[in-house]
């Protein structure tokens, strides 16, 4: 794993662990919103699992506190032995461990799945964004990444790429960038 991608997980897992036990859902929400674009611009396995972890525990978190519940312990324990083994640069029991906390987000909330989709979505119109701003047109981005025009469009009016005036990078960057951006040799 990449030392950056690791200090950035261990960053994100020990804030969230903060939240939680401050019942702080909408700042983990946010947390979630940070993690999600981590997840886009690494786009590695490990980025993701822990985008879905925090995505599912806010939305977990939002709804048990409305109804008086709380997250179990066991839950906060398994995370913290996740951070301490990345730590300890163990990343195969790193691994383990994120397998139980996975476990855990799923016999508390069956929408585990869901959640997935929904980071994965996100972090392909967040990608899609990205080689927007190289040049390639909308319509192809959605096309090439098999996202909605529409959903891109507006992540874009948000990002306010549009707004930005600036010389668009020449034919060889642009495509030296898709080359890399699909792992294309």
């Amino acid at each position: 794993m990449d030392a950056d991608i690791k200090k950035e997980i261990v960053y994100v897992l020990t804030k969230a662990l903060s939240l939680i036990k401050r019942e702080d859902f909408v700042s983990l929400k946010e947390l979630s919103n940070h993690v999600i674009d981590n997840a886009a611009i690494y786009q590695d396995k490990d980025s993701i699992q822990v985008a879905v972890i925090i995505y599912s525990l806010a939305k977990i978190l939002e709804r048990e506190k409305s109804s008086g519940k709380q997250i179990s312990a066991s839950l906060n324990i398994e995370i913290e032995k996740a951070v301490s083994r990345l730590i300890d640069n163990d990343e195969e029991k790193y691994r383990k461990e994120i397998t139980h906390v996975f476990r855990q987000i799923h016999e508390n909330d069956e929408k585990l799945y869901m959640y997935i989709q929904n980071i994965i979505e996100k972090a392909n119109i967040a990608k899609g964004t990205k080689v927007y701003e190289h040049g390639i047109s909308a319509g192809r981005v959605s096309e090439i990444l098999g996202i909605s025009q529409w959903d891109l469009m507006s992540f874009i009016g948000k990002t306010r790429i549009a707004d930005e005036e600036g010389l668009t990078p020449d034919i060889s960057k642009r495509l030296s960038f898709a080359k890399k951006l699909f792992k294309v040799t």
